[in-house]
């Protein structure tokens, strides 16, 4: 049984700027939500029943919770949590799974501004065109993922790890010098906009994350679930814990469906040294 206070929460501002227009995010580099991705209605169940028997939804996909502390970066946060998902799905799960910085990504779309927030086109415009940069700390620990990536940063992704934050707030000038050769191999390929419910969905039933917000706050739809007859968008918040938005509350932003990696062995991402 799901907590009644964890549906429908509402939010007071925490970082997200007015969401832009489908339009002004296609303009941005996202494409339409394509005809073929639709699933009717009729089928939810049964695909919400093979997502469970598989371990497919998008939260099966998704490594760690991250925090945003007092900030305003949850849109980097949402941000993160659909690129982690995709990435990791086109790899085949979690086994080469990359921590990735969702300040690194929010200081640069803010040009350094700590507060004030930012929307979702500026995050996944950067997604695209620059892409996310590693953190030192990794899935298998403390600067791990400084040893194999040519360029990483401190930890800010969240309080999920003991040593949060290392050193705290970074200016895109702090970035390490070269940081773009590292980024380019995580980038964005694929994105599309959520323009209505069925949009979202079909988007959460094919294993993407949804990512929209509502109330100043960005959110990152992770599953549909069903409970007494009713549907529910579960998402992962950015304050380590799962809730969950009903119908009402649908549609809206974009879905990113596959990225780049850097494991192709020619790629300089990785670290020769």
């Amino acid at each position: 049984m799901i907590d009644k206070k964890l549906i429908d929460v509402e939010f007071s501002f925490d970082g997200m700027l007015p969401e832009p227009t489908l339009d002004e995010m296609h303009y941005a580099g996202a494409k339409p939500f394509p005809d073929k991705f639709f699933i009717e209605r009729s089928e939810w169940d049964d695909r919400i029943n093979e997502h469970e028997k598989h371990k497919s939804s998008a939260e099966d996909f998704s490594g760690r919770f991250t925090h945003q502390g007092n900030s305003h970066e949850c849109v980097c946060h949402a941000a993160h949590q659909a690129f982690m998902v995709a990435y990791n799905r086109q790899l085949g799960g979690l086994e080469h799974e990359v921590w990735l910085s969702p300040l690194a990504l929010y200081t640069r779309i803010t040009n350094g501004r700590q507060w004030g927030g930012s929307s979702v086109i500026d995050s996944m415009y950067e997604m695209i065109e620059n892409g996310m940069l590693p953190e030192h700390d990794g899935p298998d620990g403390k600067n791990t993922q400084y040893e194999k990536f040519k360029h990483t940063v401190h930890q800010t992704a969240g309080r999920t790890e003991g040593w949060w934050p290392t050193k705290g707030w970074i200016k895109p000038r702090d970035l390490p010098n070269g940081w773009e050769e590292t980024a380019e191999h995580f980038r964005a390929l694929e994105v599309y906009t959520v323009p209505n419910r069925h949009a979202h969905a079909s988007a959460l039933l094919h294993g993407f994350v949804v990512v929209n917000g509502r109330n100043g706050h960005s959110i990152p739809h992770m599953k549909i679930v069903k409970e007494n007859g009713r549907y529910l968008s579960k998402y992962k918040d950015s304050y380590n814990v799962f809730r969950y938005d009903s119908e009402r509350l649908w549609g809206g932003g974009y879905i990113i469906r596959s990225t780049t990696t850097p494991h192709d062995p020619t790629n300089p991402a990785e670290s020769t040294d």
